[in-house]
């Protein structure tokens, strides 16, 4: 059942420079579907748009400087881009939630844990305070945090990094939704902690069916968890395709660099290959390929604008050389 269909997104931000204003787009033409359940992968460098689409499909992208330019996110078959504020403050955190990179940040200080995610619930649910906090409980037990009794009146401040991921995790999943967007929910934790809540959200997307979107940097946390990927570059997904075909036999050189880029233990004596240059900043315009300045491959016919084309069966690339 399709239940996340983005067609067409375009993600504008006003910026001043020297004095004089002007328009760069962070997001340009993004499209990408989600299934009930499955875990969808979205790949690439910092500053290539990852992030603020998903802050698009939230309905949290700040207006001014930010503006929608065009598209659709479908959720469940309703427009988010053309519902009423009101409407997008009950579907979020009730049908959808997200996790953000930095819990410290996220988590408001002043209150504690299971006081935070008590107020979720009641904000969704018709329950008591008292069955929020039975609720909350409940929710830190199933992302098996130690103690979720005691952990329920700690400050955020009180917990571990790890603890804290997984008080965002019980929050967002408090009242059951049907999609979870997060944002490079790894990042700041250490590799024994990272493996752990890998597991516990794939695990909870069995127990609960909840369809993942998973924004990272890093393809080892994809390849552990995403059923599809979607690589993004300089605001624009370049190719996408199921996890396993992408990593046996990826199309557009932008994902072999990512790939090459991996460290392995057989390469431990060697340098690790690099993608030469600078992904381009949103304000920089020019034709064709974004990528062609730091291609190896690039060709003439790369200063045209390549469209993202169907190679095989669910395996799309923008690159006018592939299948490569």
């Amino acid at each position: 059942m399709r239940l996340l269909e983005v067609t067409g997104l375009k993600v504008e931000f006003e910026v001043d420079d020297a004095g004089r204003r002007s328009t760069v787009p962070a997001v340009d033409g993004v499209s990408l579907a989600l299934d009930a359940g499955r875990t969808l992968g979205l790949v690439g460098e910092s500053g290539c748009g990852k992030s603020v689409t998903a802050l698009a499909i939230m309905g949290l992208v700040p207006q001014p400087p930010g503006r929608i330019a065009a598209g659709q996110v479908l959720f469940e078959g309703e427009d988010l881009l053309q519902a009423r504020p009101e409407r997008l403050r009950e579907l979020r955190g009730g049908r959808m939630a997200m996790i953000f990179q930095e819990p410290m940040t996220s988590l408001n200080p002043a209150f504690t844990v299971g006081e935070q995610i008590a107020e979720m619930i009641l904000e969704h649910t018709e329950t008591t305070n008292k069955e929020a906090k039975a609720l909350a409980i409940e929710a830190l037990r199933q992302v098996r945090m130690p103690s979720p009794e005691k952990r329920y009146d700690d400050y955020p401040h009180r917990l571990s990094g790890g603890m804290r991921q997984r008080a965002m995790i019980a929050m967002a999943l408090a009242c059951k939704p049907k999609l979870l967007i997060c944002d490079e929910p790894t990042t700041a934790l250490d590799v024994t902690i990272q493996a752990q809540i890998l597991e516990l959200l794939r695990v909870l997307r069995e127990e609960t069916g909840t369809a993942i979107i998973l924004i990272t940097h890093d393809l080892g946390v994809v390849a552990e968890l995403a059923d599809d990927v979607a690589v993004m570059y300089a605001g624009r997904i370049v190719e996408h395709a199921s996890a396993s075909r992408l990593f046996a036999e990826p199309q557009h050189p932008y994902t072999i660099g990512l790939l090459g880029s991996i460290p392995r233990l057989h390469r431990q004596r060697r340098r690790l290959a690099a993608i030469e240059g600078q992904l381009p900043g949103p304000a920089l315009r020019f034709a064709g390929c974004r990528f062609r300045p730091r291609c190896p491959f690039a060709i003439e016919r790369c200063r045209e604008d390549p469209a993202l084309v169907e190679l095989q069966e669910q395996h799309r690339a923008a690159c006018w050389r592939a299948p490569l």
